[in-house]
């Protein structure tokens, strides 16, 4: 079972990446977590994680700065709020970076990424770099659902949300529904992350359709435009909602 440790100066984003990684990758042991570098130093030494999941912008010893004195077998996956640091990132060893804040498909990515690498030696900085720079796969156009003994052909633009049904996942448009065979976690991997997110573990919304959202103290609803329904977010997506 792989380990990993979370080094992230800012609390609310290090509970939110704690969540998604337990959500995302439950085989995952979290062993510890450290909010600056020099704590950071004392945690992996005594824990020994296969990866480390670290913050570049940090008081006092940063990302960049911590990453030469981490043990050469760590997977070391930098978070930043700036895409400029990628390619510093990749001279400090790193097989991959996130962007803040973090989107629910470029995470799965990263976790795909580390769980085919497993304890394979490091590749070329060249090769990492033409692999993970490289633009990702097109996202998913179109969307073959049943209704009945019919197969209708949805435009994915004009998806409302998807929602797990069982073993099947609901597809909700502005013309009509459906049902697809595909999961939440692969339809994530496959929709375009700055388009859809994820908001409750049974569903997926597409932010072009969201009109406006209600907070009752931690509870957090959306309303979809043209009063074509409503969706519960619940508090572990909630983050990323928040400065809307």
């Amino acid at each position: 079972m792989a380990r990993a440790v979370i080094v992230e100066d800012e609390p609310l984003l290090r509970a939110e990446l704690r969540d998604q990684l337990q959500l995302l990758w439950p085989q995952l042991q979290l062993v510890g977590e450290a909010a600056d570098g020099v704590c950071a130093l004392a945690l992996i030494a005594a824990q020994q994680p296969d990866i480390i999941f670290l913050d570049i912008q940090m008081p006092g010893l940063n990302g960049l700065e911590l990453a030469p004195h981490l043990p050469g077998h760590c997977q070391l996956v930098f978070v930043t709020a700036h895409a400029q640091h990628a390619l510093a990132a990749f001279d400090a060893g790193a097989i991959d970076y996130l962007l803040k804040p973090l989107a629910t498909g470029r995470l799965l990515r990263t976790i795909r990424r580390l769980q085919e690498r497993g304890p394979s030696a490091a590749r070329p900085p060249a090769d990492l770099l033409r692999q993970v720079l490289a633009p990702p796969p097109a996202s998913l156009k179109w969307i073959k659902a049943s209704t009945g003994n019919t197969v209708r052909l949805m435009l994915v633009d004009e998806i409302d949300y998807f929602q797990a049904d069982g073993k099947y996942t609901r597809v909700v448009g502005r013309n009509g529904e459906g049902l697809i065979r595909l999961s939440l976690k692969e339809l994530l991997a496959q929709l375009d992350a700055a388009q859809f997110a994820q908001v409750h573990r049974s569903s997926i919304v597409n932010l072009h359709a969201v009109e406006r959202i209600d907070r009752d103290g931690s509870a957090m609803l959306l309303y979809l435009k043209e009063g074509r329904g409503s969706l519960p977010v619940s508090e572990v997506y909630s983050r990323q909602f928040r400065q809307m």
